[in-house]
């Protein structure tokens, strides 16, 4: 059978939050609880010593139930920013052995051997917790509410586990973001796209902190209409979002909050770009929410200026290392913007997940369909037109007859930043020297975040008022110095490109 659910965690105990804050809340919105069920399910989750099904991602587990037991295949399936879609196989089982030749044939891939996998099975790791399982009637439709309250667990490890997830029983689909909007406006949480299974193998193997790197530019085909390109950016972008503020509870990692950031700006740059084709009073509001929720995230290049300033792997490490009493203010003030703007309460935030609420609802129901003709033209019919507009904006900021300082790629980096994320957006329609166009311009935007850190260094020098500060401050001014003449002759260059579409 098919599934079709959103998932949220949150940081406190679920069940109890649900039912001190949503609950109360169900017949106002004339919502009707039908049944609730309460459990306790113990799970084993197996793989073989190749892990199989983790290099598949797919899921394999028995569960426990008052002395019934029941295996489970979890198929990959599609996750469009929180709501998931995926294959799921149950079967039950006289005893807790696992048995993988009891599936019907056709669940596995091609090239899986059931018998020769089913000998190999160990057991990888466990997750245990209470479920109370609500089964509520919204408008027409029946959807089952799930509060999962436990823990993953290996021999070594544990980490707590608090879920809600929304799975769409019968009828229309919108029932589910009526919930999750109700659940979002009355509870701390956030979506999420790890499952349980996940959680495990994390605990199993470790977590490695990596950063999942954008593609050069979105996969678009010549056919691609309007309306697709539109929805593979959001999906793109939230995935995006999603992942690295994962990444971020889990690891504490710095540059997984550049990450976060980068893919709001992303989100806000698609729907900006589209919104002028796709005019309808939703996409307009979620504009509106995503130039408000970008402000606050703007704290985020200051960080990431810190954080390139501390790097081992920067270029000006070798000279700060000399200069502990510099480098000890600027891991101050680092550690003063992460307590200022406390960014895992930013992930729980009502604003956050009321944003992906409202584009994956909307990417869902596009509801522009109704509201205006040509989202099923051919998005190549715009793309020129506005590739052309943004790089027009870029030439008049900074013409080549002008000569630019500090003050001037400040002052037009935001503009160039959104050009680029057109080009990432529509550059794959024009395959012919998109790269041979853009590396010049991605080289000048590395130059203003190199620029970014030393003006905050010398910001610092200033304000940190330390000793032996005038050598610092001529070695700042000599890099300020090179960085600019690099870059003025990298946009010679790149002015002097011929654009690509």
């Amino acid at each position: 059978m098919s599934e079709i659910e959103l998932k949220f965690v949150t940081g406190v105990d679920a069940h109890d939050a649900f039912t001190q804050s949503v609950l109360p809340l169900f017949e106002k919105n004339n919502i009707r609880v039908a049944s609730h069920n309460t459990m306790r399910l113990e799970n084993d989750y197996y793989d073989t010593d190749k892990l199989d099904f983790q290099q598949r991602k797919m899921g394999f587990r028995v569960r426990g139930n008052d002395g019934r037991y029941e295996q489970t295949l979890k198929t990959n399936g599609v996750v469009s920013g929180g709501l998931h879609k995926r294959s799921e196989y149950n079967i039950d089982l006289n005893n807790s052995q696992p048995d993988l030749t009891l599936f019907d044939a056709s669940v596995w891939p091609e090239d899986f051997d059931a018998q020769t996998k089913n000998d190999g099975l160990t057991k990888q790791f466990s997750t245990h917790f209470t479920r109370h399982a609500y089964v509520v009637e919204c408008e027409n439709s029946v959807v089952e509410v799930v509060l999962d309250c436990g823990e993953a667990s290996t021999d070594k490890a544990s980490s707590p586990i608090n879920e809600i997830e929304l799975e769409l029983m019968s009828g229309d689909i919108n029932s589910l973001f009526i919930l999750a909007t109700l659940i979002n406006d009355h509870m701390q949480v956030r979506l999420s796209d790890v499952s349980k299974a996940a959680q495990g193998y994390q605990l199993l193997h470790g977590f490695n902190a990596k950063i999942r790197p954008l593609p050069d530019f979105l996969a678009l085909e010549d056919t691609t209409t309007t309306e697709e390109a539109f929805c593979l950016a959001v999906q793109t972008a939230l995935a995006h979002w999603q992942y690295h503020e994962h990444m971020f509870v889990e690891s504490g990692a710095i540059k997984m909050l550049g990450e976060v950031a980068k893919s709001i700006r992303l989100l806000l740059q698609s729907v900006s770009l589209y919104l002028p084709v796709l005019q309808c009073p939703e996409l307009l509001a979620l504009h509106k929410k995503l130039v408000a929720h970008a402000q606050q995230w703007t704290w985020q290049d200051d960080l990431q200026s810190l954080r390139y300033l501390l790097s081992k792997k920067s270029l000006f490490n070798k000279t700060l290392s000399k200069h502990a009493a510099i480098v000890s203010y600027l891991q101050g003030r680092q550690a003063g913007l992460l307590h200022a703007h406390e960014p895992e309460k930013l992930f729980f935030d009502n604003q956050a997940t009321d944003i992906k609420i409202h584009a994956i609802r909307l990417i869902q129901n596009k509801p522009w369909q109704q509201a205006t003709p040509g989202f099923d033209h051919s998005v190549l019919d715009h793309a020129k037109g506005w590739l052309s507009q943004g790089w027009q904006t870029v030439q008049q900021s900074m013409p080549l007859n002008k000569t630019m300082g500090p003050a001037n790629y400040s002052s037009v980096e935001v503009v160039l930043r959104q050009t680029l994320w057109s080009g990432f957006l529509l550059g794959d329609l024009f395959v012919e020297e998109r790269g041979n166009f853009r590396a010049p311009w991605l080289d000048l935007l590395t130059g203003i975040d190199e620029l970014n850190a030393l003006l905050m260094l010398k910001e610092s020098i200033v304000d940190a008022d330390v000793g032996s500060d005038a050598e610092l401050r001529k070695w700042t001014a000599e890099k300020l110095t090179t960085l600019i003449r690099v870059m003025e002759r990298t946009r010679t260059v790149a002015m002097q490109r011929e654009i690509y579409w």
